[in-house]
């Protein structure tokens, strides 16, 4: 029991010593790090974020450039991709015009075309869109057709011929549905947010839900973001301890490997649980183990390849 503590206490001291100052991850700056999963919002803009509750203390105020940035420099995080938050279309827009005045660091905008795929509205919007070369692609979150149809498809059709990438945010989409996307869409780049969305509660994943994972990850073109650790957890505030993380990291490592994984914080959703500094620190304590080049692959070569932002790894 003694010893049990002793090992406690050290590795409690270890956490302490890999956090300096003002919530910095001590070495994050190791590996240059690309974000591809950061929310920016504003409380003021017509349509609101809905999902946020009332009164959460945490999130239910704006987040801007302004309070992301600092954070970002903080954590050796060099490059983001900013994902929509809520399925406002004129967000859209927004989301690019507020990160325009530092492209350098918002290097894409993963947009939300959940409200106009597979109708005649989806086109012109997509294509004015894409003018923009940082607008990478959109998420698919609210469902408003009851199935697939052929105009859907001929969206998604669209999309890959544009080059631009389709998150998927599993809920209202399901897996079965990821699966018939990139089987239909072969050459459309899928990934799924948030691990598939899955639910954390302490005991062994369902296995119904394990066998459909492991069938979208058969299909080349499905990527998996390593995103919203802690947002899965359905106790609140979320465990720090990487073991309680260990079933649904060794599934996606299973699943995906080293070439379909990529990093995101979920900030600042993440914020409900943990700083940035804790989010790269949980991530790091599962992958560091696994060598410096999977490491390099998750943190920004993937997201290089899957979302054709400009690598960073050739400035370090």
């Amino acid at each position: 029991m003694f010893r049990g503590r002793i090992v406690r206490l050290a590795l409690a001291l270890l956490w302490c010593l890999s956090l300096t100052g003002n919530g910095r991850a001590g070495d994050a700056s190791d590996i240059p790090i690309v974000d591809c999963h950061v929310h920016l919002w504003d409380t003021g803009r017509p349509e609101g974020i809905t999902w946020i509750s009332k009164d959460s203390k945490v999130l239910n105020r704006s987040f801007l450039p302004m309070h992301h940035e600092p954070l970002a420099k903080a954590n050796g995080v060099q490059a983001v991709v900013v994902v929509q938050a809520g399925q406002s279309l004129p967000d859209n827009q927004w989301n690019l015009d507020v990160t325009a005045h530092n492209k350098q660091v918002y290097r894409g905008v993963v947009g939300n075309l959940s409200k106009v795929i597979g109708t005649d509205d989806f086109r012109p919007l997509f294509e004015k869109l894409c003018q923009d070369e940082r607008y990478v692609g959109y998420r698919l979150s609210g469902r408003y057709q009851d199935k697939l149809t052929d105009a859907f498809f001929r969206d998604l059709a669209l999309t890959a011929d544009k080059g631009r990438t389709l998150d998927i945010l599993v809920g209202q989409y399901t897996l079965d549905d990821v699966a018939e996307i990139a089987r239909r869409v072969p050459k459309l780049k899928i990934i799924l947010d948030h691990f598939g969305n899955v639910q954390l509660d302490g005991q062994p994943l369902d296995p119904q839900w394990v066998g459909k994972m492991r069938t979208a990850a058969k299909f080349p073109n499905v990527f998996c973001k390593v995103s919203a650790l802690y947002g899965r957890v359905k106790q609140q505030p979320a465990s720090r301890e990487i073991g309680f993380y260990k079933p649904i990291l060794d599934l996606a490592w299973e699943c995906y490997g080293e070439d379909r994984l990529v990093f995101g914080s979920d900030w600042p959703v993440s914020e409900t649980s943990g700083d940035y500094a804790s989010v790269v620190l949980l991530t790091k304590a599962y992958f560091d183990d696994k060598g410096r080049q999977v490491s390099n692959k998750l943190f920004h070569a993937n997201a290089a390849r899957f979302y054709g932002v400009k690598d960073i790894s050739d400035t370090h």
